[in-house]
Order: structure tokens, then C-alpha cells, then sequence
């Protein structure tokens, strides 16, 4: 074994090329315990570190598969490249057992692969799918119980439903193996009187895995019989006859799978249940759509089962039979409420609204006085489940008041945290079903006590309710809901309170100020480090035992239940894609805050701060949430989509202290022409192609306002005079951030003035073209950088333009030629492709650390106070190009002949700057035109 050095393995060449055969060559010289290899470990810690696709394709393909090795193979299935993942399962598929692979890997494997939207990788993992059921010799209930259905019950689903897409299992010779006497896992026609025997021999009970095979079987056979329906019901002729011969078989084969009749399939349920096995139960119980519930006799057994099951104390998995497979616990004992779930669905199936109602009521009084916690929790968690989907008029004024008297008002006040979060969840349905004005207030206030001070699962269910409400009743009607006697009580309290807030860092009070206000404080909370996922790749430690198999899915929902800050974004950002500015209007009754914290504006700005630093494995629920919200603010109706370009200053400034604020540009810049280029536009092609969408013919909602900030920000931090305090870190910072606030300048579409309707507007719009043109102009001037100075002076070239102004621009006054200012087309070009050049400006760019304004520019700077006043310092043309060219200021100088010489180099050259100098009358002269204009 040839021995290597790690920190050798990762100086490997720059080129993919190169660093792929070299990975090659390492690896094929690579031996023995792959665990203790320091060339697999290093390879390994490479393959999730290295940036080029390529590289880590060709590290997969020719890696040694070891148990080792085999969980950094299977994570490579969620890979950001479309080939990675390819590989991952083609190597999965030839080189790796079925046998050697955990049960967890197994699962993620097949349910990523199977959700895969590219269609090459999906067919790679299809394969695998048929390689591994192949090596179950075709047992599909073998591999079921390879993959634990009853853990993965969804994974479990779609590998059947994608065996009988393929073929390999074929629905109606499934139904047929039960006339034959052979079906698997024993079908669903059994002797359930001789069942009831199952303690003598639980082998007589369904598997899990069988329970979901025969489920998704039936599934399958309902769905052809109701195709075939159709079928027969529009054809004419003779394929009449033959569409109604093929939907007769179909059904004949359903009834053939299914029981005898709806008792004997609610005595297997009723079997199952008894026995503890609720996993098997709820997929049978499943069944019962597709059967004829046209029966009254069956309605009523069916409803009686529920009762029945509603009304049991909560157990525990645990306490089920030891050879009994399937069993889960009750919600309020850590179970997933699924079962629950089920029996409630059922009701609504076979009984009427008010009657369901009356069930689930009844079920959870008679729970309640059981006197335990678990009941309690148990109760309220049903009163829940039937709240989330009901009717209103389902809901008396009595059953409502009943539910809060006997459950809630208990619950909100009870010693045990879970008893407390089942209580303000169906105390929030109670508000969505009855509105916040029918109690006086009792509900938004006892929901605000939870916000402010209580268990973090409390506080994020506190949180959802509060965000419900708001966007269904208005936040201003919420707020109104606080009546004076409590608001005179909570101020005297605040008063009071007045100095420990201000050493809080004076927060808002939870309890009387504005809800947006109470949710945006929650949203800015710190988070703690409880939610920090696992990280493979964390300081090139590679251990197989940390590869998070479940691809985040564990911290989303630790985040889910203990984060608050989380279910306060979520809320807002609900508010503000349905309700926009009008959602944040502050309640009459409180908190007469002229200048609100939670404007429309401050929100977003705070939602898209915290999605750009947000990390996405410690806190993945908040990712996804914005990376979705974001494009869909973005092509809301305008009054919602201004809202990302009010938002975009806001979002620079609090960034601008930190690295990456380029990133924030180019975000921005993606967000306002994520709708520039409608569907419509693009399904006009014949190849669809993406790359050849038309160029946009809309603008950005606020760009005019936007650009007009954007060029006035520029200029008053190119004016800011720099102090010998300054570190060389804030100058860099400066000059990153001005070079941002060009970039997306440039970027920005804006509305010609002349297409503005109204006369007052389109006078305001004009204006403000011109003042951005000023702006752009002097701070053109001020900037030392070559690419910011060229990007601020064709702002000012597009904002006059777009002002319809015929005055040319003075580039003469700012040490550029006409070729260096590149002048916007008539018609708007998309920001997407305007940005494709910020990466190969970064790269060009030299981060200049020296000072932000030499000497030169401050003594220039007194001198104008106005735009369009030029600075002594800047870019200067060889000594020949100023031979050659007359002065930009000399009278009669045309520069339509001007020779356009490309310029050789950026150092200053003392007589070209003395020569090109244009006298102080000159320059008094230009300002006047200009205040002229």
C-alpha cells in the first residue's frame, strides 16, 4: 500500500481533468482495512468538499465499497449534480448487495430515487429497485420487511406502486392467486372467528408489510375499475362492448381481493385493533372506501368501531403482545396521531357532520375524566383533529362553549407542558371556527400569554395560531380584541417595568403591543444550538456512523416543535404574500405606535436577512420556507411585489458589515426579474428552450424609487469621510458595498417616464429619474474603482434616458469616453443576464485595501456640493491618446471623431492629469447648465 499524506491528497491540481485521474490512480493503489485507509478517508472527505462534478463522479465510480464506504455512497444520492447521482445508484445497483446495506439506507436510497424529478437518475434508481427485488428471488413482502414498512410506511407505498408500474406485479394475478388458494401473506379473506385466537398464535395476524401490499393492490385494482368506467361510459360501437367486458373484470377482480362483505372486513379491523397491531389496523381500515358502505347496517357497525376506539385510554407500544408486529402508542404516549387520524376520517365517511361532532365530543369528555395527563392530552388531541376540518354550522355556540369550559380553560393552566400545546391548538382552531370577536377577546389573549411566556413547543404552536388568525381575520381585528380594562392594566404593569426593558434592550411588551409587532420580535430571538444537525464534511471528520441518513428530515421537526422563531417567520411571511402593506396596519385598541417595527417593508427586509444567513443544516425548515416564499413574493401582484424593492436598501445596509453583500446583490437582482419572463412568454416557443426566452418587457415594481435610493446611497457613502480610525477591513467593506449598490443599479429595469399615465406622476417620476442621474453621476466621480465608477455612470446613462431627458451626459466630466459608458438599448434588458457579469468582474476586480478617497478627491469633494461637479482623481489616458484627442471640455471639440485608442494602463499620469484638468469656470459652468436644466 503506497502511503500518502491527507494534506498531499487534498493539494491535488486545479483542473478537474488533472484531479480526476489522479483520484483515479489513488484509488485503484488503495488496500486493505478501508476503514483505517488513510487514501479512503481522505478521498471520502474529498468527495463531499470538491466543487467539480466531474471529480467527484469519477471518486464514486472507482471507489472500493466497504461498510465504510457504503453510507458515504448512499449520501451521494441527494448530490447537487444530476451525474453524481446517477453514478451513486448505478454503483448501488452493481456493486453493493441489497444484504449490505442497513435498513435506514435502504429506505433513503429508494425514497429519494423514487422522487427524483431528472429522469435519468430515476431510471438509475428504478433499476436498482428491480436488482434488489430480483435478489429477493421476486418476493415483494420480502423486501418490504427488508425496507420495515411499518417504520417507512410512504417508502414501503411507492416501491409497490412502482413494482406494478413496471410490471412486476401485476394487480389482477394478485387477484387471482386468491380464487387460487396461494395469495401472499395470506390475503384478506380470513376466518376471523378463528382469529380471535391470536394469543395462542399471532402468526394468524397480518404482517405490516402485507397490510400495505394488499392496501396499495386494491388501490391499484379501484383505480383501473374507475378508469375502465370511463372508458366504457364515453366509447361507442363496438368498443363499447369491449370497455365494458374489460371493467366488469377489473371489478370482478376487486371483489375477488377484498372480503366477502364490509363486516366481515370491519371484523379484521376490529381483530387487529384489539390485538394492538393499530399499524395494520389503519391500513385496513383504509380499505373501507373501497368498499359499498351503501348498507346502513355497515354505516352504523362502522361508526360504532370508532366510538369504541375513541373512547380507550391511551396505551402504550410496549404493552401490546411481544409477537405482535405493528403496534404503536397513542398520541398522547409519543405516537404520530396517525391512528387517530384514521378513525376520525372514518366517522366523516360513514356518518353526518353534527353526529361526528356529538362522537368526537362525547369520546374526549369521557377521556377527560379519566383524571390522568395522557387522557387530558388525549382529549384535547381529538377535540383538534375534529376542529381542523369541519363546518362551522357542524360547531353549535353550546359544543364550542362546552369544548372550552371542560378542555381549554383546564388545559392553558396545567401543570404539564403537552396538556398545554393541545390546549392552545384547539383553543387557535377554536378561534378559526368561531372568529376572535365571540369570546371577547379570550381567545386572542390567552394566545398572546403563551407567545409571551411559556415552553418553546407551546410558544411555536402559540405562534401558528396567531399567524392563522391574523390571515384570516385581519392582524388590526386581533388587536382590537384586547379591551380597555386589560390594555390600562398591561400598561401600568409596562410602566412599572419601564427600566428592566430598557436593560432588556427595551423589547416590546408580547402582551399589548401590535401582534406583527409581538411575531417579529419572536422571529428575531436568538436561536439556541439544539437544533445544530450532524454535518459529514465538519472539519473533514468522516465517520459512517454520522451521515444523516434522513436528509434533515430529524431537525426539520426538532425545529418544527422547539423553534418559535421558525413559526413566527412562517407567519409572517404567510401575512405578507396574502395580505401585503394591509396586513400590518396596527389595531385601534393598542399600541399607537406611529412608526410601527412591523411595517410591511422592515418585515421582508428582516425575512430576507435572515434566509441569506440563515444556516440550512442547523435550521432546514426555514430555508425551504423562504427559498419558496421569496419567488413567490416576487411574482405576486405589484403591490406586493414592491415590496422586494423597498426591502432591497434596508437588506444592504444591515449586510454590508459582513462578507458575501455581492450575494445579496445578485439575490435581489433574481428576485426582481423573477417575473419578467412570464409562462406564457416561454410556452410561445416551439423547443421551450430556456435559454431563448425573449427579452422582458416588464419592469420592476419600485424601480424607479428603487434606483433613485440606490444611486443616493452610493453617492453619501462615497461622500463619507474617512477618518484615520478606519480599519483597512471597513474601507474593503465600503468599497464591496458601493461596488453591490451599482451592480444592482445596473440591473434594475425602470419604467420610462412617458409611459407613466397620470400627469402627477409621471411629473414625480421624472424627477426622480433626474435626481438619480445626478446622484449616479457625482458618485461616478467620487469612486475610485474603474468597474463601479463604469457601472454608476451607465445608471446615469439609463436614467436619463428613461426620463426622456435630451441633455447628453457630460462623460467628458468624469474621465470616460463615450465606448466606456455603455449605453442601455430601447427596450429593457433582463437582469438576469445583466448579472452573468458579476462573477467575471469579482475575478478581474483587485481588492484594493488602500484608502477609499485620496486627498485629491476630499478638497474636490467641498467643492461639490452638487452632482455633476468632477473630481481631480481619476483614470487618466496615455499621453499620446491626449496628443491625439482635444480636451472633453474644449469648445468645438467633436467627439464623434475622437480616435477610440484602448487604454494601456490605470496609473495616473501627472501631465496627462494637468492636461485633461478642466478650469474651476469650466466646471462652474457645467453645474450651471445643469441646475439649468
Amino acid at each position: 500500500t503506497v502511503q500518502l499524506n491527507t494534506s498531499q491528497v487534498h493539494c491535488l491540481p486545479i483542473q478537474a481533468t488533472c484531479t480526476l485521474k489522479t483520484d483515479t490512480c489513488l484509488l485503484r493503489i488503495s488496500g486493505g482495512d478501508f476503514s483505517d485507509d488513510k487514501i479512503t478517508s481522505a478521498f471520502l472527505t474529498l468527495l463531499g468538499a470538491e466543487k467539480q462534478p466531474q471529480v467527484r463522479k469519477a471518486i464514486l465510480g472507482s471507489l472500493a465499497i466497504s461498510d465504510h464506504t457504503i453510507p458515504h455512497v448512499v449520501e451521494r444520492t441527494r448530490d447537487a449534480a444530476d451525474d453524481v447521482r446517477r453514478v451513486a445508484y448505478l454503483a448501488l445497483t452493481s456493486k453493493v448487495p441489497v444484504e449490505s446495506v442497513s435498513i435506514a439506507l435502504r429506505a433513503a436510497a429508494i425514497r429519494r430515487g423514487l422522487a427524483e424529478r431528472s429522469p435519468s437518475v430515476r431510471q438509475a434508481a428504478v433499476e436498482m429497485l428491480k436488482r434488489w427485488w430480483l435478489a429477493f428471488e421476486g418476493d415483494v413482502l420480502a423486501l418490504l420487511a427488508a425496507l420495515d414498512a411499518e417504520t417507512n410506511e410512504h417508502t414501503a407505498e411507492a416501491v409497490v406502486k412502482e413494482l406494478i408500474a413496471c410490471g412486476k406485479i401485476k394487480p389482477d394475478e394478485v387477484a387471482q392467486s386468491v380464487a387460487n388458494g396461494n395469495p401472499p401473506g395470506g390475503g384478506l379473506r380470513r376466518d376471523t372467528h378463528a382469529m380471535r385466537t391470536w394469543r395462542e398464535d399471532p402468526s394468524m395476524l397480518l404482517t405490516p408489510e402485507a397490510a400495505v401490499y394488499w392496501r396499495v393492490v386494491c388501490e391499484a385494482l379501484q383505480l383501473a375499475v374507475t378508469q375502465s368506467g370511463v372508458t366504457a361510459a364515453t366509447a361507442v360501437g363496438q368498443n363499447q362492448v369491449v370497455s365494458a367486458a374489460v371493467a366488469g373484470e377489473r371489478i370482478d377482480a376487486l371483489e375477488a381481493a377484498l372480503p366477502v362483505c364490509a363486516k366481515d372486513l370491519l371484523d379484521l379491523v376490529t381483530v387487529h385493533a384489539d390485538a394492538g397491531a393499530v399499524f395494520v389496523a389503519r391500513q385496513l381500515l383504509q380499505i373501507l372506501n373501497l368498499v359499498d358502505l351503501a348498507d346502513a347496517t355497515a354505516r352504523r357497525g362502522a361508526a360504532a368501531f370508532v366510538n369504541q376506539q375513541l373512547r380507550k385510554t391511551p396505551t402504550n407500544a410496549n404493552d401490546a403482545h411481544l409477537d405482535v408486529s405493528g403496534t404503536a402508542s397513542s398520541y398522547a404516549l409519543g405516537g404520530t396521531g396517525a391512528w387517530e387520524r384514521c378513525l376520525v376520517q372514518t366517522l366523516r365517511a360513514v356518518s353526518e357532520p353534527t353526529d361526528v361532532v356529538a362522537v368526537v365530543v362525547a369520546a374526549a369528555d369521557a377521556l377527560r375524566s379519566s383524571g390522568d395527563d395522557a387522557s387530558t392530552a388525549q382529549a384535547l388531541f381529538l377535540c383538534a383533529l375534529l376542529l381542523e376540518n369541519v363546518q362551522r354550522a357542524a360547531v353549535s355556540l353550546e359544543t364550542g362553549e362546552g369544548i372550552m369550559q371542560t378542555l381549554v380553560r383546564p388545559g392553558v393552566t396545567h401543570v404539564s407542558a403537552s396538556v398545554r400545546k393541545e390546549a392552545v391548538k384547539t383553543l387557535g382552531l377554536l378561534g378559526v371556527v368561531r372568529g376572535v370577536a365571540s369570546d371577547d377577546g379570550e381567545t386572542v389573549r390567552v394566545l398572546r400569554t403563551a407567545l409571551a411566556a411559556d415552553a418553546p413547543a407551546v410558544r411555536c404552536i402559540a405562534a401558528k395560531a396567531l399567524g392563522d388568525l391574523a390571515l384570516l381575520y385581519g392582524a388590526q381585528e386581533l388587536d382590537k380584541q384586547v379591551n380597555a380594562t386589560n390594555e390600562a392594566v398591561e400598561r401600568t404593569d409596562a410602566d412599572e417595568a419601564e427600566d428592566s426593558e430598557e436593560e432588556a434592550g427595551n423589547a416590546p411588551s408580547l402582551l399589548n403591543c401590535p401582534i406583527t409587532d409581538a411575531l417579529c420580535f419572536v422571529m428575531d430571538e436568538p436561536v439556541t444550538d439544539d437544533f445544530a444537525a450532524l454535518d459529514e464534511n465538519a472539519q473533514f471528520n468522516i465517520d459512517a456512523n454520522g451521515v444523516d441518513v434522513t436528509g434533515g428530515a430529524a431537525v426539520a421537526e426538532a425545529e418544527l416543535e422547539g423553534c418559535p422563531g421558525t413559526a413566527a417567520a412562517e407567519a409572517l411571511a404567510k401575512l405578507v404574500l396574502r395580505r401585503g402593506k394591509g396586513g400590518f396596519v396596527n389595531g385601534s385598541g393598542i399600541g399607537h405606535n406611529a412608526n410601527p417595527s412591523s411595517d410591511a417593508t422592515v418585515v421582508v427586509a428582516k425575512l430576507l436577512a435572515q434566509y441569506l444567513c440563515v444556516d440550512p443544516r442547523a435550521r432546514p425548515r426555514l430555508a425551504q420556507c423562504l427559498a419558496v416564499f421569496f419567488p413567490s413574493l416576487a411574482s405576486a401582484p405589484p403591490d406586493r411585489r414592491r415590496l422586494v424593492a423597498d426591502a432591497a436598501i434596508p437588506v444592504l445596509r444591515a449586510l454590508s458589515v459582513e462578507k458575501g453583500v455581492a450575494r445579496v446583490a445578485v439575490y435581489l437582482a433574481h428576485l426582481l426579474d423573477f417575473a419578467a419572463v412570464s409562462a406564457e412568454q416561454v410556452s410561445g416557443g416551439d423547443d421551450g428552450d430556456v435559454s431563448n426566452m425573449p427579452v422582458s418587457k416588464t419592469y420592476a415594481a419600485g424601480g424607479v424609487d428603487l434606483l433613485c435610493a440606490l444611486c443616493e446611497e452610493a453617492l453619501a457613502v462615497t461622500s463619507r469621510p474617512v477618518s484615520s480610525a478606519t480599519t483597512v477591513t471597513e474601507k474593503a467593506l465600503a468599497k464591496a458595498y458601493v461596488a453591490a449598490l451599482a451592480k444592482l443599479a445596473v440591473a434594475t429595469n425602470v419604467a420610462p417616464a412617458f409611459t407613466v399615465g397620470d400627469y402627477d406622476e409621471k411629473s414625480v417620476a421624472y424627477h426622480s429619474l433626474i435626481r438619480c442621474a445626478c446622484a449616479a453621476e457625482a458618485a461616478a466621480a467620487k469612486v475610485p474603482e474603474k468597474i463601479a465608477s463604469r457601472d454608476l455612470a451607465a445608471v446615469a446613462v439609463k436614467a436619463r434616458a428613461a426620463a426622456g431627458d435630451e441633455a447628453p451626459f457630460v462623460a467628458s466630466g468624469l474621465g470616460l469616453r463615450e465606448d466606456d459608458v455603455e449605453t442601455p438599448a430601447a427596450t429593457p434588458v433582463c437582469m438576469s443576464e445583466t448579472f452573468n457579469e458579476l462573477a467575471v468582474d469579482s475575478e478581474t476586480r483587485g481588492e484594493d485595501v488602500g484608502a477609499v478617497a485620496p486627498d485629491a478627491d476630499e478638497e474636490a469633494a467641498n467643492d461639490a456640493d452638487t452632482p455633476g461637479v468632477e473630481v481631480e482623481d481619476q483614470a487618466a489616458v496615455t499621453a499620446s491618446d491626449e496628443a491625439e484627442a482635444p480636451a472633453p471640455d474644449t469648445p468645438g471639440a467633436d467627439k464623434k471623431t475622437a480616435p477610440s485608442k484602448p487604454r494601456t494602463s490605470r496609473k495616473k499620469s501627472e501631465k496627462a492629469v494637468e492636461t485633461a484638468k478642466p478650469t474651476r469656470a469650466s466646471r462652474r459652468g457645467a453645474l450651471a447648465e445643469n441646475v439649468a436644466r
